[in-house]
Order: structure tokens, then C-alpha cells, then sequence
């Protein structure tokens, strides 16, 4: 009876272990990749958080993958005279931080819709948001500048603690991110990192 119960056990690993497809991309024969901060035209902390989140999800979906955070895009490329990814500036970029692909990325909030609180804003002078977001991002190669990969996600949620300026302008200043709009930014990279995810084989 044990010997069933354990052969059993086994093929249901197995069988699970066989219904996963691998992502349909590797990042493991790159060796180390760069990421750069996300750039957004969004005031306050919400691009830092989804680069943070971003690269939480990617090195979870291929353990052991190699990431080095370089710092915000506009910095990286002042360092190696450029404005932009260029051929040129990439193969600097490879030399200088000793990686062999780049992650930019960029996050555009849009349509925003704040939900008054009267309450809320004389307490905390913040106030909550229905807001739509576009999370995209690509994976450019040191050694010509060559785009290997690039993906987009949107999404749009209710999003909290946010400053509502005249106009429809907004501030993200949550003091913990993650609580405030940790949903949407998660719900973006999930979507946006789904060529390095395992999948479920549909058979």
C-alpha cells in the first residue's frame, strides 16, 4: 500500500512537472544582464517601484538568472556620452558594467480618474485613483545594439494614497508603494515578463 501511495506521489510530480512548457525565452546563455530604471513621466516613486518589481519577477521566473541593476537610464547613457541606446553607446555600456544585454523600460500612466474622498483628503491630503498604465520594456544587445526581445502590458486599477493635483495631475508619494498600488505595478511585469515564465502546456 505505501509503495502505491509513493508511486503515485511520483507520476503526479512528474505528470505536473511535465505539463509546464519552458519560457520561449532563455536569459541564462546572456550570463549577466543590465537593468536600467524605468523612465515615466509620472511624478514621485511609482517607476523606481516598478523597476524594483520587474526585476523581483524576472529573477523569480528564471532562478539563478544574473541581474545587474545599473542605475536610471538617462544617468547610464550621460556616462557614455549618449542620449539613447545606440550601437555605439551600448558596447560601452557592455565594456563599462560588464554585461551583455540591457533591460530598458518605460512606464506610462494615462486616463487618470481620482475617487474624491473628502474625508480622506482633509486627514491625509491624498486621495485614491482609478489610473490605466502601459509598462513597456526591451533587451538590447552590448555587441551591436541588436533589440533581442521586447514586450508591452496594461492594465488599469485603482491605485491609493496618491496626491491629485488641478487638472488631473498626479503624485505617487505612497510611503509603502506595495499597499498602494503594488497590484497594478505587479499585474504590468507579470504581463510584460511572460516570454521568461514557465507556462502551463495546454494539451
Amino acid at each position: 500500500m505505501k509503495k502505491s501511495t509513493r508511486f503515485l506521489t511520483v507520476s503526479l510530480v512528474l505528470l505536473a512537472a511535465c505539463s509546464l512548457r519552458p519560457p520561449i525565452v532563455n536569459l541564462e546563455p546572456l550570463g549577466t544582464v543590465g537593468l536600467a530604471g524605468f523612465r515615466t513621466t509620472a511624478k514621485g516613486t511609482i517607476a523606481a517601484y516598478a523597476t524594483q518589481v520587474f526585476v523581483e519577477v524576472l529573477t523569480k521566473s528564471q532562478p539563478g538568472v544574473r541581474v545587474k541593476e545599473l542605475g536610471p537610464e538617462e544617468t547610464i547613457l550621460a556616462e557614455v556620452g549618449a542620449d539613447r541606446p545606440t550601437p555605439e553607446a551600448m558596447a560601452a555600456l557592455g565594456k563599462k558594467y560588464g554585461v551583455e544585454a540591457v533591460f530598458f523600460g518605460a512606464l506610462q500612466v494615462s486616463d487618470i480618474k481620482p475617487r474624491i474622498n473628502i474625508a480622506s483628503i482633509i486627514t491625509s491630503a491624498t486621495a485614491s485613483a482609478d489610473v490605466e498604465a502601459v509598462l513597456s520594456a526591451k533587451l538590447v544587445g552590448v555587441k551591436d545594439g541588436t533589440t533581442l526581445w521586447a514586450d508591452s502590458a496594461r492594465d488599469r486599477q485603482s491605485v491609493g494614497q496618491v496626491s491629485i493635483f488641478k487638472g488631473g495631475g498626479i503624485f505617487f508619494d505612497a510611503r509603502d508603494p506595495e499597499e498602494a498600488y503594488g497590484d497594478l505595478v505587479r499585474s504590468l511585469a507579470h504581463k510584460a515578463t511572460r516570454d521568461f515564465q514557465w507556462r502551463r502546456a495546454l494539451w
